[in-house]
């Protein structure tokens, strides 16, 4: 998506704008603690512009927040003009930009920039961390990639930078599901509490739902009450799950009756 066109609009600063030092006196604070809340594209456009014309430029922090207001209206290619912009005026990313990017990348199913950007990481020397590295494989997810996805967990694990999480988990146990494998998915299940990572209730629900719409009803029902039993509380989604199970179960028993079994 090309930028909006726009000119640049430069604000005075708040002279009443100030913060309290460690002597107690006021001194002024040329920037606010954060950027404001955006109402859309073309007011974060001109925000970041503004930030951009400051004689001293704002923190690469600043940038993210804005970067981030973008990315959650689903701007995703303008959050990648406005990096290049700072990049070009000198702003150093950092992992956090970096990630932010690379999930842009990924909502824009551009998975080699996404690798580009991982590889931007080590040029700077930076560590990719948890979140960079789930991004990433999420990505890989989204594209029906498990195998890729599941390349770059191990790098992750193997590595040994970073440890993964359970988002990091549960998004290869729901690549898993998405490809239907849902062997394998129980088996991860069990490697993550290995790792000594916990279950949650979305890597349990992610793994009953796609055995429901395989109408494997019992082994749906037994991972329920293996969740039930760990002490984890099922949510909406959960009852959602285990009252389609219900309805798959009374509809198999129906149709063995119907056949005489």
């Amino acid at each position: 998506m090309a930028r909006t066109s726009r000119g640049f609009h430069s604000q005075p600063s708040d002279p009443t704008r100030s913060r309290e030092t460690h002597r107690g006196k006021l001194v002024r604070d040329p920037y606010p603690p954060s950027v404001p809340r955006v109402r859309d594209l073309q007011h974060a456009l001109n925000v970041f512009d503004e930030m951009l014309q400051r004689r001293s430029l704002p923190s690469v922090v600043r940038f993210n927040q804005i970067l981030t207001q973008v990315s959650r209206l689903k701007h995703y290619s303008d959050v990648i003009a406005m990096n290049k912009q700072m990049v070009q005026c000198g702003i150093r990313p950092d992992i956090f930009t970096l990630s932010i990017v690379m999930n842009c990348f990924c909502r824009l199913h551009q998975m080699s920039c996404c690798l580009s950007v991982l590889g931007q990481f080590f040029k700077l020397g930076l560590q990719p961390d948890v979140a960079a590295y789930s991004t990433l494989i999420n990505g890989f997810v989204l594209e029906n990639r498990i195998q890729e996805a599941a390349r770059i967990f191990s790098k992750m694990v193997h590595g040994g930078h970073c440890v993964p999480n359970v988002v990091t988990f549960n998004t290869i146990i729901k690549g898993l599901c998405r490809m239907g494998d849902n062997n394998e998915a129980i088996q991860f299940l069990r490697k993550m509490e290995e790792r000594g990572c916990q279950p949650n209730v979305v890597s349990y629900n992610t793994i009953i739902d796609s055995l429901c719409k395989k109408t494997l009803v019992v082994d749906a029902m037994n991972l329920f009450s293996e969740m039930i039993s760990k002490g984890i509380a099922p949510n909406v989604a959960t009852w959602s799950y285990k009252a389609r199970s219900f309805k798959e179960f009374a509809t198999l028993v129906s149709g063995k009756k119907l056949q005489g079994c």
